[in-house]
Formats: structure tokens, C-alpha cells, sequence
């Protein structure tokens, strides 16, 4: 790592100040390490800057040592980007309040990515919004579109699987540190995503919790990596409208997959379709919209349609489903457009083979 990283490291850890406040202090002494040691009169130049919250910064600055924070990550096996890396994404530098600092795992060479699509809608998703999301990815194959979402429950999981299972590229934004994955739920989700040429990434230090507070802050991460962002499903107070918002004032594209009229969660959908936001049906309105002509990207060692060589196609569509949340038969049937006899006869299959379990209410869940 470069040897100024470990000042933004230490101000990662320090925690007094976000991004927005360090980079007014970068802005005003000209480099990282003059920023991380300044003096009180420094600090009083800052709008946002209590006398108080000056005073805890340096409270706490007098107890990190900077070249321990740095080996710790070094130790720790995760990567630093910083505001003034040369990787650092352009689009990302735009937006009001960039991160000044990025803990990163997976392919480096996707905060090069241009192509990107921010999907974001509801955790508690409809079996038919899971699926209509998948189908529309799906169209987009073994291209060099890579998808950007924040590895929630719901649509996000749905949209960083349907990445993986076409050769898509795709990065994950959590609102935790990188050793503290949240949800748990989708620790192999974001395992599968480092070993097939992902990208994991996070402003908080490694073994920071999932606070509440982070998540909005994850968002502006999300569409700011994006110049277009897609909205699959959302209720009107859902987190996936803030992402939408944050999105205009970037100055980006707002995209919508419109859903039935009666489901609740598409009541935020048709609230952003008649404020101009597009329509997404298939994969050529996205593309049209953008003025993009994609090209193909070369697959993976590491990519196959076939996840589980031991199953068969089906077997693997249904397992894939499962693995993204628990489901009826009946949810099944619509998310990977088999029949129900089939898939009675693959999902015993499946759970005598340990695949599978039965929960409560009738629905299924990968093991």
C-alpha cells in the first residue's frame, strides 16, 4: 500500500469525522497526512466542526497510531482505495460527498468499469419483481455490464445472483466493514462474488457493525458508482427511493421495472414513473436509454451455467432461487417458470439430498 494510505486509515478509524468533513480538511492543507495533522485552528475553518467535535477528534487521534492501523489491514488481507489513487472512479469523484477512502476485496480493475447499472429495490421483494429482474438481466449475457447494488436481502441479492449467473460483472456496497457481513444471510452470496471476478467494497472499517445510520450513506456510494440507476421494486417509504433521489441529484438516469398496480411495494415504482423516471420492460429500453452498444465480455475461469455439476439445470434454477430467499411452491413456480408437478418432483429430490429443507408455512430454503 502507498504510505500515505495509513492516514486514511487512521481517519477511518477514528470515526469523529465522515468523508464529507475529511475532505474539506484535504481540501483546505492539500494532502492526507497535513489534513490528519492539523491543529485546532485548522479544524475551526470547517463548517460542521464543533468546538466539541473538534476537541473528541483530537482526543482520539492522540491514541491511534497510524502504522498499526495500516498493518492491521494489511494484516487483515483487504485492500485500501483512496480519494487520490489513480483508480479511484471518476463518476464516484463527482457526486457532492465522496468517500475519501474504499476497503476493497475481488477484481481491482471494475472501479474501471464503465457500464455500471445501480439496482436497488425492496428486501421484501415479490416472487414476481425477483423474477422479472432476473429475466431483464439475463438478456444482458456474457456483456461488459456490471451490476451494482448493496448486497440487502431482496432485489440487491436478486441482481448480484442474476450478475453471476450470466457472466455479468457486479459489485457489492455494504453499509458494514467487510468482516462483519450483513445480512448473514448472504455470506455466500458475497463469497461467490469475490471468487467470480467481483468487486466487495465498504467506507467503514472492517469490523464495523451494520448501524442503521450507514445504510442511506451506502446509497450515494451505490448510484454514485452508476450513471444510470434501476429501480425493480419500491414502496413509498422504502430505502430504495433515497438511492432513486440521490441518484437525480447526481445528475444520473432514473430507471423503473413497472409491476402489478396492486402490489404495495410498486407504489414507489409509479410515484418515480410519473415524475419522468423511464420505463424498463426488457433489456434494449436500459441500453436505448443510455446510448450504449455493449460488447462481450470474456467468461470467467471460474464462471459456469452449471453452479452444482451433480444437478441438473432445473435443479440448479430452483436451488439458485432458494439460495436468494425462502419460497413457496407457488413463488417458485413463478420465479423459474417451471411447472408445479416438476417441481414437486425436484424439490424432493433436493431435500433428500440435503440440498433443501422445508420450513414453516410451506416454504423452502437452500441449506
Amino acid at each position: 500500500m502507498l504510505i500515505n494510505h495509513k492516514f486514511y486509515v487512521a481517519f477511518a478509524s477514528n470515526e469523529s469525522f465522515g468523508s464529507r468533513i475529511v475532505k474539506k480538511l484535504y481540501d483546505i492543507t492539500g494532502d492526507i497526512q497535513s489534513a490528519w495533522e492539523c491543529d485546532l485552528s485548522v479544524l475551526y475553518k470547517i463548517e460542521g466542526i464543533t468546538p466539541q467535535k473538534a476537541d473528541n477528534f483530537l482526543r482520539i487521534r492522540d491514541k491511534i497510531n497510524p502504522d498499526e492501523e495500516l498493518e492491521k489491514l494489511e494484516e487483515s488481507g483487504i485492500s485500501l482505495l483512496t480519494y487520490d489513487d489513480m483508480d479511484y472512479p471518476e463518476l464516484l469523484s463527482q457526486i457532492p460527498d465522496p468517500p475519501m477512502w474504499l476497503y476493497f476485496q475481488g477484481n481491482r480493475e471494475l472501479f474501471k468499469s464503465k457500464y455500471n447499472v445501480a439496482v436497488v429495490g425492496s428486501r421484501k421483494c415479490s416472487a414476481t419483481g425477483r423474477a422479472t429482474l432476473t429475466k431483464i438481466l439475463g438478456e444482458y449475457k456474457n456483456s461488459n455490464l456490471c451490476i451494482v447494488s448493496g448486497l440487502a436481502l431482496g432485489i440487491d441479492a436478486t441482481a448480484h445472483q442474476a450478475a453471476l449467473d450470466n457472466n455479468l460483472a457486479t459489485i457489492a456496497v455494504l453499509g458494514s466493514g467487510l468482516k462483519k457481513v450483513y445480512p448473514s444471510k448472504n455470506k455466500t452470496l458475497f463469497k461467490n462474488i469475490i471468487e467470480n471476478d467481483g468487486l466487495v467494497l465498504s467506507e467503514y472499517p472492517i469490523n464495523a457493525d451494520p448501524i442503521a445510520f450507514h445504510f442511506p450513506l451506502r446509497n450515494r456510494i451505490v448510484s454514485g458508482l452508476s450513471p444510470c440507476t434501476l429501480v425493480a421494486e419500491a414502496a413509498l417509504k422504502s430505502g430504495a427511493l433515497i438511492t432513486a433521489r440521490l441518484c437525480l441529484e447526481q445528475n444520473r438516469e432514473l430507471m423503473c421495472i413497472p409491476g402489478a398496480i396492486s402490489n404495495p411495494a410498486t407504489e414507489g415504482i409509479y410515484k418515480l414513473l410519473k415524475e419522468g423516471a423511464g420505463i424498463v420492460t426488457c433489456g434494449d429500453d436500459l441500453l436505448n436509454i443510455m446510448g450504449w452498444d455493449l460488447n462481450k465480455r470474456q467468461p470467467s475461469e471460474k464462471f459456469s451455467d452449471e453452479k452444482n455439476e451433480n444437478l441438473s439445470e432445473n435443479e440448479n434454477k430452483v436451488l439458485n432461487a432458494l439460495r436468494q430467499d425462502s419460497l413457496t411452491i407457488d413463488e417458485l413456480a413463478i420465479n423459474t417458470g417451471l411447472q408445479a408437478d416438476d417441481l414437486m418432483i425436484i424439490l424432493t429430490g433436493l431435500e433428500i439430498a440435503d440440498y433443501i429443507i422445508q420450513t414453516e408455512g410451506g416454504n423452502y430454503s437452500a441449506v
